[in-house]
């Protein structure tokens, strides 16, 4: 109850109690495990759900927690390797099959991780979670129907998601579907109006459908919530350049290159912005620090 109620110093004590009178008390130390988690101290709780396995090995869900644990400090071998002990002994737990698949995915072992997303919905159709991470597992081995429908299933199981809602849009602009993914940047913004990664996309694909303006207007919403890479100010500044305004856009490239000097594509952007400027120099320059870059690999 005290672990419930968020009074952790409590809940230890009250654990600790418990173990004087039974050292071998795997639940105590599976919950003062918990406590120690919750309080942000995950090297005593990776003890003490140790302590649990060693006391009942049979016992699934302190494994499960070591797993979440592992997993959260980038420990994916170590996560999957419990997350499977915890199947082993209670292989109808919707929930281990969906962290393990979770930890998979980390890795790109994108089979595996389906396997797993599927099997967990197998025992609970409704794990939106889930039906997410099948979308973003069949995005990143590119098949983008199968995606689509995954994500359309975890939005069905939780409309206002604005993580759902997001990826579905960069799915839908990945396949061009420009005005679709807006309308699911919408959707996201209208939950978290400071979602700035939704805010720069949807300039992104308004640019694509020929709206420089409403992208700009983005770009800076994106701006005012904080974010503060290259690529926005790059893309601000093709759109600025979309409407000929070819100074306002060189300024924005020059913010770009002062965050990453690297990205080949500001320089061959500034070039056009230049050369419409009849300033022929600087456009080779430009250029020729293009052309160097992109043999070295580096894009934007």
């Amino acid at each position: 109850m005290a672990l419930q109620a968020g009074q952790l110093n409590a809940a230890v004590a009250d654990f600790d109690s418990a173990l004087e009178l039974n050292d071998e008390f795997a639940p105590a130390y599976y919950y003062r495990g918990l406590a120690y988690r919750n309080g942000g101290n995950l090297d005593l709780a990776v003890a003490d759900y140790t302590r649990a396995i060693v006391a009942d090995p049979e016992y699934p869900v302190p494994y499960y927690a070591r797993g979440v644990v592992r997993r959260h400090l980038g420990y994916y071998e170590d996560a999957i390797s419990d997350y499977s002990a915890a199947i082993e002994l209670e292989p109808d737990d919707a929930d281990y099959y969906y962290a393990r698949g979770v930890a998979r995915i980390s890795l790109r072992r994108y089979q595996e991780a389906i396997g797993d997303f599927l099997a967990c919905i197998r025992i609970n159709p409704e794990h939106a979670n889930a039906q997410y991470n099948l979308g973003i597992a069949y995005r990143d081995i590119g098949e983008r129907d199968s995606a689509l429908g995954y994500y359309d299933r975890a939005i069905g199981l939780r409309p206002r998601e604005p993580d759902y809602l997001y990826a579905r849009g960069n799915l839908r602009s990945d396949r061009r579907e420009y005005q679709a993914a807006i309308t699911d940047y919408d959707a996201a913004i209208a939950v978290v109006p400071t979602f700035a990664n939704a805010l720069y996309n949807r300039g992104i694909a308004r640019r694509n459908l020929g709206d420089p303006e409403s992208a700009i207007a983005d770009f800076d919403g994106a701006q005012a919530c904080g974010m503060d890479t290259a690529t926005l100010y790059h893309n601000r500044g093709v759109a600025r350049a979309d409407l000929g305004e070819h100074q306002a856009a060189i300024a924005e490239y020059e913010l770009a290159i002062e965050r990453d000097a690297t990205l080949a594509d500001v320089y061959r952007s500034r070039a056009v912005s230049h050369r419409e400027l009849g300033n022929e120099t600087a456009a080779a320059a430009d250029l020729l620090k293009y052309a160097q870059l992109t043999a070295t690999g580096s894009h934007d």
